[in-house]
């Protein structure tokens, strides 16, 4: 158990101080946290003047918590509210380790808790200030409990109520941080597990009646009060709006065909690559076994409902990643296993491996200014040769080895990528630049005790969060006119706009501080901002 922890806590640690404010959905989330600690209002949840009404208060109170203890809301240091996502995928994974240890032995149950944190997607979620780690944890902790009561059923042993009570409020928590997502998983794998036997003993085994109970008593007082604060727009947004406009509709363009996930699920479980094929061959052979019952309990049902959702994002499917993370394991420790799918497994294992390292490589080369180092070259080629050696590992039928060297190997590329090579991309970091040149020109609106910014043709929330609340976006017209009259001490413009800011100006003189150009990777685009003040 402790080394899950320990090598979880590593995992997760990569990038939370070295990654700046991400576009969109980490600031967003970040600045809407800031505004509660500014406001003192933890309730309504705001971006600037607009309601936020897509996620329950959850994530918003945790970061609140942490920023609070470790930090300052005018600091704006995105570390602090990272602090609940690096804690959750942490939780994950240990509470897989012993869902993994409790269906079948302790060497499954620690192979699945490496495979799971040391998967890119959830060691980025580790470090992004966003609901999908804090979710994960909660989901992990529900299943676990479960296959805790699940598990006795089979046995005939009372239940108790231990495990029921850890399983409802799992999901209560769960509710407050992302709605129904968590009950979703738990209610699919229930629908799976009416096809084996007993077919309903365990739901009367899970408590429902006093589970009910405690979702309302852990929801509702939140649920009464932003119904009164937002005169019901709150819900009629979220779910109406969010929730269900993401099942019939793509919403901002993140579409995907069905078979999305699934050609993902190699990239984003990278070091499980190898193991899939013949761990999930390995678990339908055990069907029949109530302990790979529920695993594809878990994993079948709700990755259809993923796949056929019309808008799909990567992590969508990553609540479903410790159930294959398990199976994945149980294939690797088992003594069965078909050739063939040892030896596909490895060779999907290596491409990917190869590509991971020619990111490392290449990425510098495109977005930064500075020339490719030999540190970036020496990552590169180590990452490549160590995948390849891998890749032998599992060629060979040493599951095992190579599940436990492929996490250690994907640990290590996370810390390569998010505290090394990210970081350094300047081209993308278009935010993070204005914000310094506003401190070295002592422009800076939050520290420098300054009227607000005013930003033209860019509007990233990124920009909102390292610059404060009061941030002021429109037209260059709009920005012309506010510094004008004092209302903004800076103005940042889009070379787009600026023609019609020079316009609006008509003579008065202005002094450009500095010229910030990049890409805008939200939207794929080119900027090119100047920033204006008065002339002395």
């Amino acid at each position: 158990m402790l080394i899950v922890v320990l090598f979880a806590a590593v995992t997760a640690f990569a990038g939370l101080f070295s990654l700046p404010p991400l576009d969109r959905d980490e600031a967003r989330f970040a600045q809407a946290t800031a505004q509660m600690l500014e406001s003192g209002d933890f309730i309504t949840i705001r971006f600037q003047d607009a309601e936020r009404n897509k996620k329950p208060a959850g994530i918003y109170w945790l970061q609140a918590a942490s920023v609070a203890s470790l930090s300052d809301v005018t600091a704006r240091e995105i570390w602090a509210y990272r602090i609940p996502s690096m804690i959750g995928v942490v939780l994950a994974a240990l509470f897989t380790f012993l869902a993994g240890a409790r269906l079948y032995d302790l060497r499954t149950g620690l192979l699945a808790g490496l495979l799971l944190v040391s998967a890119p997607v959830v060691a980025a979620e580790g470090t992004i200030a966003k609901t999908d780690g804090v979710l994960l944890a909660l989901i992990c902790l529900a299943q676990l409990a479960f296959v805790e009561v699940y598990a006795r059923v089979q046995t005939a042993e009372k239940t108790g109520w231990w495990w029921p009570v850890i399983f409802w409020a799992a999901h209560g928590a769960g509710a407050l941080v992302k709605g129904p997502i968590g009950p979703m998983v738990s209610l699919m794998t229930g629908l799976g597990l009416t096809t084996g036997t007993p077919r309903f003993k365990w739901i009367a085994a899970l408590r429902p009646v006093a589970g009910v109970l405690i979702l309302v008593l852990m929801v509702a007082p939140w649920a009464f009060a932003i119904w009164q604060a937002t005169e019901g727009r709150f819900f009629t947004d979220a779910v109406g709006g969010d929730m269900l406009g993401k099942v019939g509709d793509a919403q901002e363009g993140h579409v995907g065909p069905p078979g999305y996930h699934f050609a993902l699920v190699w990239l984003l479980f990278w070091p499980a690559a190898a193991l899939i094929v013949s761990g999930v061959l390995n678990a339908w052979k055990q069907r029949t076994d109530w302990r790979a019952r529920f695993l594809l309990s878990w994993l079948i049902p709700a990755w259809i409902v993923f796949e056929i959702a019309a808008t799909k994002l990567p992590h969508y499917v990553m609540p479903l990643y410790p159930a294959l993370a398990i199976i994945a394991a149980h294939g690797a420790v088992s003594a069965i296993r078909p050739a063939w799918a040892e030896k596909l497994g490895a060779l999907i294992y290596a491409g990917i491996g190869l590509a991971a390292a020619a990111i490392i490589a290449l990425a510098p080369i495109y977005f930064s200014a500075a020339p490719l180092t030999l540190t970036c070259f020496t990552a590169a080629a180590i990452t490549g040769a160590a995948a390849l050696f891998i890749a032998r590992l599992f060629w060979r039928g040493r599951g095992f080895a190579g599940g436990v060297a492929a996490s250690v190997l994907a640990a290590l590329y996370a810390w390569t990528l998010l505290t090394m090579v990210l970081p350094g991309l300047s081209q993308l970091a278009v935010s993070p630049r204005l914000s310094t040149a506003l401190e070295m020109a002592d422009r800076h609106p939050l520290h420098d005790d300054l009227a607000p910014a005013a930003l033209a043709g860019y509007s990233e929330p990124s920009a909102i969060f390292l610059l404060g609340t009061q941030t002021m976006l429109g037209s260059g017209a709009d920005a012309a006119a506010r510094l004008k009259t004092g209302a903004a001490s800076v103005a940042v413009v889009e070379a787009r706009e600026e023609g019609a800011f020079l316009a609006q100006l008509d003579g008065v003189p202005t002094a450009s501080l500095a010229v910030i150009d990049g890409l805008n990777y939200s939207n794929g685009k080119d900027v090119r901002l100047t920033l204006y003040i008065l002339a002395p």
